[in-house]
């Protein structure tokens, strides 16, 4: 792979969300991530509530925040989302291991 080239991806995951911060990837370095989709699939039969953010899982940091999902439903998320490296995304949920993430998109060295 040479430098631009872009190669599609699962970025992270699946991966099941814990009550603190779980990571869901991090950039290597020289690399840069797009997310193209963010998969949140609910395994329990009650709903649940997911924060998703860029190097933390804090109001400030998300992209979703308390996002609520249906039991027994997945959610697709369509993004656009950029991570240089080093960056990572997290995620948590109301309740561990219920909630699994799975993120997919391009892998770009830079």
């Amino acid at each position: 792979m040479a430098v631009g080239d872009v190669v599609p991806l699962r970025l992270g995951g699946p991966t099941q969300l814990g009550t603190g911060a779980t990571t869901l990837f991090t950039v290597p370095a020289g690399r840069q991530y797009t997310t193209k989709q963010i998969i949140i699939c609910n395994t329990d039969n009650i709903d649940r509530t997911v924060t998703l953010g860029i190097g933390g899982v804090t109001a400030a940091l998300s992209v979703v925040f308390q996002m609520p999902i249906g039991a027994n439903d997945t959610i697709v998320l369509d993004t656009a989302l950029v991570f240089e490296a080093t960056q990572t995304l997290q995620g948590v949920s109301d309740t561990a291991s219920k909630v699994t993430v799975t993120a997919t998109g391009w892998n770009r060295e830079v």
